[in-house]
C-alpha cells in the first residue's frame, strides 16, 4: 500500500495537529511539536507491506518524543524502527544513550521505550519499521544497537547504506511479500553485525569518550580565545577534525556546539555569582570568548529561557 502526506494541502493553523495524527497512524502514537509553527511544513511518503512501514520524511525542525504512559496504551505494536539521515541532523536520545546524526548517518530505536528526537532545522530521513515479533532471539542483538550512531563509512557502515539505497530503488516494483522480506533482510544485517562485533564496539566506544574528555579539557583552558575553533582543538589532539565530530556527535552533540553551551554555562554561572555582580554583562561575555554580545543575549535567552540581565535579577531574588 502506498500512502502520501503533505501539510501544503492543509490550513497552516491546522498543519501541526495535522503532521501529528500522519506520525501517530504511520509509526506509533507520539508527540511531534514544531519548532516554527508559521512556516511548518511536513511530507511523508508511504510504502506498507505485511507490517513493514517504509517512509521518506521531508519536515520543518520539530521536537519528537514517546514517552511511558504512551507505550503503556500501545503495548501491542512493540516495534524496531531504523532511521537514514538524509539532510539536516538528528538528536536521539534513548535508553540512557545519546547521539546525533548528521547525513548519511544510520541509527536503531525501540519503539517500547521512552525517546526523544531533536531536529532543529528542516531535515529529511528515510524511516524503516519492523515488529519485533519478526526476530525472535535475534531481538537481542538488536537491542545492543539502540540509540547508536552508525556512520555510512566503514566497511559495514557502507554496506548498511548500500543496502538501504538498492532497497529504495526494489521497493516500487516488488509486491508486498517480497517487500517484507527485503526490509527484513536489513534488520538481519544489523543484528548478525551487532553479534560478531560486540567487544571491539566496546573498545571503539572507550576510545571515543576518551578523546572527547581530552578535547573538552584543552578547551576548557581556553574558553577565553574566541579563535577558538574546531580545527584548532583537533590539532591539539592530533586527530582530524572529521574524527573529532565524530566522537563528538557520538555523544549527542557537535564540537562548536558544545563548546557554545559551555561558554554559555559559565556565563551563566558568573552572572548568579554575587561577588561578580558589578561586572558588566559584556564583560563576562567577552571573558568567556563571546565577542558578538548582541548574539551572546540571544544564544542565552534560547537556552536558558531569560535574558542575561533577567537571569542576574532572579538569581538576586534567590539569594
Amino acid at each position: 500500500m502506498n500512502l502520501q502526506f503533505d501539510t501544503t494541502r492543509v490550513n497552516p493553523r491546522e498543519r501541526a495537529g495535522f503532521w501529528r495524527e500522519v506520525v501517530c497512524s504511520v509509526y506509533v502514537p507520539m508527540n511531534a511539536e514544531p519548532l516554527l509553527r508559521q512556516a511548518f511544513h511536513a511530507r511523508m511518503d508511504v510504502r506498507a507491506a505485511r507490517g513493514r512501514v517504509y517512509s521518506a520524511v521531508d519536515a520543518g525542525p520539530q521536537r519528537v518524543s514517546r514517552d511511558a504512559a504512551q507505550i503503556a496504551r500501545d503495548d501491542a505494536r512493540d516495534i524496531y524502527t531504523f532511521m537514514v539521515q538524509r539532510a539536516g541532523t538528528c538528536g536521539v536520545e534513548q535508553a540512557g544513550a545519546n547521539a546525533l546524526l548528521l547525513p548519511g548517518d544510520m541509527l536503531l530505536f525501540d519503539n517500547s521505550r521512552p525517546y526523544r528526537l531533536l531536529f532543529e532545522q528542516p531535515f529529511r530521513q528515510t524511516v524503516i519499521q519492523v515488529p519485533r515479533a519478526c526476530f525472535g532471539t535475534m531481538a537481542r542483538d538488536l537491542e545492543r544497537r539502540l540509540a547508536k550512531r552508525l556512520a555510512p563509512s566503514g566497511g559495514f557502515g557502507r554496506l548498511l547504506a548500500g543496502f538501504v539505497r538498492s532497497l529504495d530503488e526494489a521497493l516500487p516494483d516488488v509486491d508486498d511479500s517480497e517487500a517484507a522480506v527485503l526490509v527484513d533482510e536489513l534488520f538481519h544485517l544489523l543484528a548478525a553485525h551487532s553479534a560478531a562485533t560486540r567487544t571491539s564496539d566496546q573498545g571503539g566506544a572507550a576510545l571515543q569518550r576518551a578523546l572527547v574528555e581530552r578535547a573538552q579539557r584543552y578547551a576548557c583552558g581556553r574558553l577565553a580565545d574566541p579563535e577558538l575553533s574546531l580545527a584548532a582543538i583537533a590539532h591539539a589532539q592530533r586527530v582530524s577534525a572529521r574524527t573529532l565530530q565524530r566522537a563528538f556527535a557520538s555523544h549527542g552533540s557537535g564540537v562548536m556546539r558544545w563548546l557554545r553551551d559551555e561558554r554559555l554555562a559559565r556565563c551563566a554561572a558568573a552572572l548568579a555569582d554575587p561577588a561578580l555582580a558589578t561586572r558588566g554583562i559584556a564583560d563576562i561575555a567577552i571573558a568567556n570568548g563571546l565577542r558578538d554580545v548582541a548574539a551572546f543575549c540571544r544564544s542565552f535567552k534560547a537556552r536558558y529561557g531569560r535574558t542575561p540581565s533577567g537571569w542576574r535579577g532572579s538569581s538576586r531574588r534567590h539569594d
